[in-house]
């Protein structure tokens, strides 16, 4: 295609080999950055969200795009160009334009290698790259203004360096100052990356649109007119007074309406940042006034940004209906707090770093829902993560009077209240919790309802007559969700695994098609968690104790499947032999092993649980065989009982072989200072699996994707992987970068030979 301007002809001919080299430094920069400093290849670490990569891009633009625009400007020769201001800083602008494109393609390469590891969003890449154009549009007419004021080269390059980067930095001043409402959103505002944060996330929001387009006329027009006072122009006062009003109405109205009218267009595959047709449905059918809250802390705004999705989220909300109003309340106020105080919502604490002191702040982001004179609380939110779920489960409660509710029965040595975790986050996502005691079952069977789902955890301690009630309830039509095991861990002392002596429930299971095998499984894939070794020093006379960080393949710690996105954690779990009419629902990796049972030390228990002894791979042992084993099931054929009559054709039981699953104190000791809460999400999103509620489990994930790298499994497997992508996606890029350099010199030269 010929070049039909001259100007953008000429810029781009001469500065293509500064073009490559930049191309050369954006590249690296950005791999060594998102392979290297964050560890993608390390396990835990790797993620398939770009967000981080996106956001470096920026900050390098900050010392690529001054140097172009210096290398394409030449005032001393400019001035006899027979072009008019605008034209020459046009062509300018669209030269810098068409390099600044040229030095990005290389980094098509990153994501198409991250993809090789796990799932890419592609809503997320497209709009990323869009979002990097504007930038860079925005960036370069900015520069070109500065061009034009400072005519020194060094000072221009200089001062236009540190301004890209102070005004890309105003949006974390926030962060590490205490700053009131209005200049966290004057530097919000101001900031050039801080209206880039949608683009990188997938979503395309027209105020962030309308900034970077409108900024960058601006400067152009600044740009123009102090190009023509330079030319000696002179400009009448009346002229030039109703220029810059104008300039300066436009600008305001066009952000004005921009605020105030604007819209989010989610583009991402899940449209995490949407409301689903289920939440439509929901809201459409209010007839009553919703009054909807948010109670939120000042401090969260710069600390937390994800908060403002929040607030966008519930906008989005309040749209589908006229009937629903919003409220934003600005949680620090007294009378504010004391409202929270009486609905019962506790502040968390965050750290803020203040004048070089570091303080804990009390801080609210609570969501109160008012209809009819009822009230539903979200009590905090941070992010959009599951919030659609979290604001359905009051919507249905409140607009629908439909409450999900489940009945919780430890039917092994423990109690409910050993499980109360699970509890208090049923409780937190709205779902009413009965707790029931083993020894009342067979007084109130003619009470459970079968539409409410039952989750059962261990079956040793169940007597028959209990063990019948449990089968009858599900042959009846109940919804059940079982974890349990065949061993008992002696938890409290040794660790020890003994068989439970006369189960009445899992002979149950094994008709039903559930078998489980006499061993534990163990995985590669485990947790790594600190336990107590004591040791005796020969001049010591009492025992020292110290911490050990191991990894304890007889807790597993399960890889992202289609079945538990997130994964999840099983506490010396048997293997499931799945009979006819069983779905296995997720199982260990492939660099898993089984260990039977021994038989020779039976006062030590059947497996060796010592995680300072317990063998950390499969080893050469006729006791050890190198297997994948299946954890999880789901019955599907008609089960019938062998403690009652009747059939179930159409049953909704899920088995898990691990009846601490849930267990308080294994998820205490698994989930080091965080804690690991995914068994829990697991579980809630298995019960509104089994309660029909499938649009709500959906949403149970949403605002929040899978960026696990899960798609290579075998470590074998992996290491090739991440040999090919840095011969492929690195030193080869890196290659036809240099040699297009040099290719595009020659013919560059040449066409000057030509001239």
């Amino acid at each position: 295609m010929k070049i039909k301007f001259p100007l953008v002809k000429k810029d781009l001919l001469t500065h293509v080999s500064i073009a490559c080299i930049s191309a050369l430094l954006l590249f690296i920069t950005a791999f060594v950055q998102f392979f290297g400093f964050q560890r993608f290849f390390i396990a835990g670490f790797g993620s398939s969200d770009l967000s981080s990569l996106f956001s470096l891009v920026p900050y390098v633009y900050s010392l690529i795009i001054p140097l172009l625009v210096l290398i394409c400007s030449d005032s001393s020769v400019e001035d006899f160009f027979p072009f008019s201001s605008f034209k020459i800083i046009a062509s300018k602008l669209a030269s810098i334009f068409i390099l600044v494109v040229f030095i990005t393609i290389p980094f098509f390469v990153i994501p198409a290698c991250v993809n090789i590891f796990g799932k890419v969003e592609s809503a997320q890449v497209i709009t990323g790259f869009l979002g990097l154009a504007l930038y860079a549009f925005t960036a370069i007419s900015f520069c070109l203004l500065l061009n034009e004021i400072f005519s020194v080269k060094p000072l221009f390059l200089s001062v236009s360096i540190v301004f890209l980067l102070v005004i890309n930095s105003l949006g974390i001043v926030p962060y590490y100052a205490n700053c009131n409402n209005f200049f966290t959103s004057l530097f919000n505002f101001v900031c050039f990356t801080y209206h880039f944060d949608s683009f990188k996330k997938g979503i395309v929001d027209t105020r962030d649109l309308f900034f970077y387009l409108i900024s960058a006329s601006v400067f152009i027009l600044l740009a123009c007119y102090a190009d023509e006072k330079k030319r000696g122009r002179i400009f009448s006062k009346g002229r030039l007074k109703n220029y810059c009003s104008l300039l300066v109405l436009i600008t305001i109205f066009a952000f004005l309406d921009s605020s105030r009218l604007y819209t989010r267009l989610d583009f991402t595959k899940d449209k995490q940042f949407s409301v689903s047709k289920y939440t439509k449905k929901t809201l459409s059918s209010v007839s009553d006034p919703v009054l909807i809250t948010y109670y939120r802390s000042k401090e969260l705004v710069s600390r937390y940004p994800q908060v403002n999705d929040v607030y966008d989220y519930l906008k989005i909300c309040a749209k589908e209906n006229k009937k629903i109003s919003l409220k934003l309340a600005d949680a620090n106020k007294d009378e504010n707090q004391k409202i929270l105080e009486l609905l019962n919502v506790m502040p968390q604490q965050i750290q803020n770093v203040n004048n070089n002191k570091t303080e804990f702040v009390k801080v609210y982001s609570a969501i109160v829902i008012e209809y009819k004179g009822r009230k539903e609380v979200l009590p905090f939110v941070l992010s959009t993560a599951s919030l659609e779920f979290e604001l359905n489960m009051r919507f249905d409660s409140l607009i629908n009077n439909k409450r999900l509710s489940v009945y919780i029965l430890a039917g092994n040595e423990y109690v409910s209240d050993d499980y109360n975790y699970l509890e208090l986050l049923l409780k937190n996502s709205n779902i009413e919790v009965y707790p029931l005691a083993k020894q009342s079952l067979p007084y109130i069977e003619d009470q459970l309802e079968n539409s409410i789902p039952l989750i059962l955890f261990g079956t040793s301690k169940l007597s028959p007559d209990e063990a019948r009630v449990i089968e009858n309830f599900i042959l009846r039509g109940g919804k059940a969700f079982i974890a349990t095991s065949q061993y008992k861990v002696n938890i409290d002392s040794d660790w020890s695994i003994t068989k439970n002596a006369d189960d009445n429930f899992i002979p149950v299971l094994e008709k039903w098609g559930v078998k489980f095998e006499d061993k534990i499984a163990n995985d590669l894939s485990n947790v790594r968690t600190s336990f107590i070794s004591s040791s005796v020093h020969p001049d010591a006379i009492n025992e020292t104790n110290q911490y050990e960080n191991i990894n304890y393949p007889q807790w597993i710690s399960l890889l992202p499947q289609k079945n538990i996105p997130d994964g999840i954690t099983m506490f010396w779990a048997s293997p499931i032999k799945a009979g006819a009419g069983v779905e296995p629902l997720f199982s260990t990796s492939n660099m898993s092993w089984t260990v039977k049972e021994s038989k020779i030390a039976p006062d030590t228990g059947l497996f060796i649980t010592n995680p300072f002894y317990v063998e950390k791979s499969a080893i050469e042992d006729p006791l050890f065989t190198k297997e994948q084993s299946v954890l999880g099931v789901r019955l599907k054929n008609a089960l019938t009982g062998i403690y009652n009559f009747g059939t179930n054709e159409n049953p909704e039981v899920i088995v898990l072989s691990d009846q601490y699953f849930a267990l308080n104190l294994l998820l205490e000791l698994s989930g080091g200072e965080t804690g690991d809460f995914r068994n829990l999400d697991f579980i809630i999103s298995s019960v509104l699996d089994l309660a029909g509620q499938t649009e709500l489990k959906k949403m149970k994930g949403g605002g929040v994707r899978n960026s696990s790298l899960y798609k290579i499994t075998d470590p074998l497997e992996y290491l090739k992987a991440v040999r090919k992508v840095i011969i492929w996606g690195f030193f080869v890029p890196v290659f036809f970068i240099i040699a297009a350099a040099v290719v595009l010199n020659i013919i560059r030269k040449k066409q000057n030979e030509k001239i």
